[in-house]
């Protein structure tokens, strides 16, 4: 049994192992909008549980957009969620209705629980400078900063994001912080990648190797020698948590299944994503039964079996 609901779409995941129970945090937005396009700008972050990994219970909704004029007003988009003193923290994603999806920033709320969340700040915790390709840049105009993806390694906090840099290329930015309170933000980790995005970055360390997962459709992709599928997710080696990453060696893990993550959860690695084949009205508005994974004698993550 996917993960899904009756009267709303949900794709975009992310996802907190507490105790026996598997929480999910999800995009979600209304079907009575009639066009799954619309749903970007209006998404908001929904809850569900499970103990299995198959069989879910909606919460209800985690985080909405925020009332005024806010980074955020709009929609609240893809994150991560970490535990530090005793709180829960999720990094989220924002938009706001001036702009609406042509620029995106990055916010932060707590919780005690997983249940109730309070923003940190009405302001953005991280947002791109002129690192990065800013609105109103010559490739696409947008400001891409989205899908925070927050983790500790060797003293401090790093956040990677998915990003563009002047060229068009997409690429994976990169923050740091002491205590998820202040972030500086430093130059992009991927240079000239030949892929016009890298979206939903995550980054793990499976016995004691790095890799990066990250998905984009096939026909973002033109670096030479890289093939790929219609919509898919993808790994590729890491040197460690913030590359260089062996983009040379990129691939598919899970064709047709899109912005997915990794968790361990009950003793191995599982991916869960959205199911969306590429084509028109492939989109299905659920997220895939957990596909158990391996580390493939390349470095990269693969099905197992």
């Amino acid at each position: 049994m996917v993960l899904a609901r009756e009267h709303e779409w949900v794709w975009d995941s992310w996802y907190v192992v507490d105790g026996d129970t598997l929480h999910a945090f999800t995009l979600m937005a209304p079907k009575s909008l009639g066009d799954p396009d619309l749903r970007h700008i209006n998404a908001r972050v929904g809850h569900s549980t499970s103990t299995d990994g198959i069989t879910w219970t909606h919460v209800g909704e985690a985080l909405g957009p925020s009332e005024g004029d806010g980074f955020d007003s709009q929609a609240t988009w893809t994150g991560s969620i970490v535990r530090h003193n005793g709180q829960w923290h999720m990094f989220f994603t924002g938009i706001n209705r001036e702009n609406l999806t042509t620029v995106q920033a990055i916010g932060h709320a707590t919780s005690p629980d997983l249940m109730t969340w309070t923003r940190t700040s009405a302001a953005p915790v991280v947002r791109a400078d002129a690192q990065y390709a800013l609105l109103g840049n010559d490739h696409d105009g947008a400001e891409h900063f989205r899908d925070p993806w927050v983790f500790h390694h060797e003293g401090a906090w790093h956040m990677l994001m998915t990003a563009s840099d002047h060229d068009g290329w997409g690429t994976i930015g990169h923050a740091t912080s002491p205590d998820l309170g202040e972030w500086t933000l430093h130059a992009p980790l991927v240079q000239n990648s030949q892929l016009r995005q890298m979206e939903v970055v995550e980054v793990l360390e499976i016995g004691g190797n790095w890799v990066v997962l990250f998905c984009l459709a096939g026909r973002d992709i033109e670096r030479p020698g890289v093939s790929g599928g219609t919509f898919a997710t993808y790994s590729a080696p890491a040197a460690g948590p913030i590359g260089p990453f062996d983009l040379d060696r990129m691939e598919v893990i899970a064709e047709g299944v899109y912005a997915a993550r990794a968790v361990f959860f009950q003793g191995e690695w599982k991916l869960f994503g959205f199911l969306d084949s590429g084509e028109p009205g492939g989109f299905t508005g659920t997220i895939s039964d957990p596909i158990a994974l391996e580390l493939s004698p390349r470095g990269t993550l693969v099905p197992r079996g």
